[in-house]
């Protein structure tokens, strides 16, 4: 997802700390219900790719959501798996984490594309490793940090991105 496409901001959490990652579970979850394809087993469907630094609280995030959708088991970093399967009930979501991709070409020959084409939710860390495996209306989920005197401050902003 390039910065060069056109951007419209569709929420913005303001500065929080992970103290408050349940809450914004709960007002991104909102939000998604509004943009994202509604399915029949009550969840919804689209690509969400999560942009950030390591350490900005991406996977802590996609943890909290599974959390709030109630899914089964437990939930965990994706890194080594590359893709975690999930289910809430009857919707499936996957987690994918491109970060040990050695390139868009890897990701296309383990046919990661292949999980944006199921109505599934795909929540998917790290991108920028192969930027073009993005489907156009994926949705770009923003993490921002800010060191402040004794912690860091994290931001998300959700982006539609539009290709020109």
């Amino acid at each position: 997802m390039s910065v060069s496409k056109k951007q419209q901001r569709i929420f913005d959490s303001g500065w929080y700390s992970l103290d408050g990652i349940d809450d914004l579970a709960v007002r991104l979850n909102a939000v998604f219900k509004e943009v994202l394809r509604p399915q029949a087993h009550g969840g919804y469907s689209g690509v969400v790719a999560l942009h950030g630094p390591m350490g900005s609280g991406k996977t802590t995030l996609v943890n909290a959501l599974c959390q709030l959708w109630g899914v089964d088991g437990e939930t965990a970093s994706a890194t080594f798996g590359i893709v975690n399967a999930y289910k809430a009930g009857e919707w499936p979501i996957f987690h994918h984490d491109l970060y040990r991709l050695s390139g868009e070409e890897e990701a296309w020959d383990l046919g990661l594309s292949e999980y944006f084409e199921a109505n599934a939710l795909n929540l998917v860390e790290w991108p920028e490793r192969a930027p073009g495996l993005m489907p156009p209306d994926a949705f770009l989920l923003e993490f921002l940090t800010e060191d402040t005197l004794n912690s860091l401050g994290r931001r998300v902003i959700l982006w539609q991105v539009h290709a020109s």
